[in-house]
């Protein structure tokens, strides 16, 4: 018996070029929670940002908030995972001192931003839809740290990537959208993530179905039932998948006969 999915957002539920959440997932989840079953967003992004996109059924649902950092049921936080701060702050240097990078770094609430371009603020608060504070210097921020991104547009690079090499183990890069890499206290993932989730709702391993689409979704193996790669993912997660699909929302249907 299913009683949790959990389902990654960018590349999976919303396809590329998609910046909104498919209307028909909507009534999908009320039918769901009327027999039951639970839904977790799960995803890179940030809480209020999640909030917005699944607005007509906000308060109805779990997430998995800045790839597994941050874990919440009905407005109570489960789960927090923070990064050292020293360790934080050396790293958004090394970020910032990197041609062409920008760096996030996210609390609970906002995200703060020290751009070196104007229009990242726009991109930050107006396209990718997070809440935003610019600040003078991120490593002064005082809210804990719970997840440092940076951002270059136009794609990342493995010499970049070699830059953050010196931050392993501690801090274990997760890979989502090609223009980002976000950075996670070792041990944290969306799949520790949604084993607290499990917890809280008493959900069995075997109860729970989870999608996703990217590397950054690689840490959900092990910690869901059944894990489905989208047939167009990461070859890393399509060879750790125990099932494909297409359409995360047909699937939904035809795992329920909706």
């Amino acid at each position: 018996m299913i009683r949790l999915l959990a389902s990654d957002i960018d590349g999976t539920l919303m396809r590329e070029g998609e910046f909104v959440i498919p209307p028909a997932l909507f009534p999908l989840i009320r039918e769901l929670r009327a027999r039951g079953v639970y839904f977790a967003a799960c995803s890179g992004r940030q809480y209020h940002n999640l909030r917005r996109l699944f607005a007509p059924v906000a308060d109805e649902i779990g997430y998995i908030c800045e790839n597994g950092s941050l874990t919440v049921w009905q407005n109570q936080i489960l789960a927090r995972e923070t990064i050292d701060r020293a360790t934080g702050q050396a790293l958004l240097r090394q970020i910032l001192a990197q041609p062409g990078c920008e760096a996030l770094l996210s609390g609970v609430y906002t995200c703060y931003v020290q751009p070196k371009e104007p229009d990242y603020v726009a991109f930050i608060r107006d396209t990718v839809g997070n809440d935003t504070t610019v600040v003078d210097d991120l490593c002064a921020v005082e809210e804990p740290f719970l997840k440092i991104s940076l951002y270059r547009k136009g794609g990342l690079s493995d010499e970049l990537a070699a830059q953050f090499a010196s931050f392993a183990p501690y801090l274990v890069p997760a890979i989502g959208r090609s223009d980002w890499m976000d950075f996670l206290r070792a041990g944290c993932g969306k799949g520790t993530a949604l084993d607290a989730l499990r917890a809280h709702l008493r959900v069995d391993l075997n109860e729970c179905i989870a999608f996703g689409d990217n590397e950054n979704d690689l840490p959900l193996a092990g910690h869901a039932g059944t894990l489905y790669a989208m047939a167009d993912g990461h070859p890393a997660l399509l060879a750790q998948a125990d099932r494909t699909t297409a359409d995360v929302i047909e699937e939904i249907r035809r795992l329920f006969a909706l």
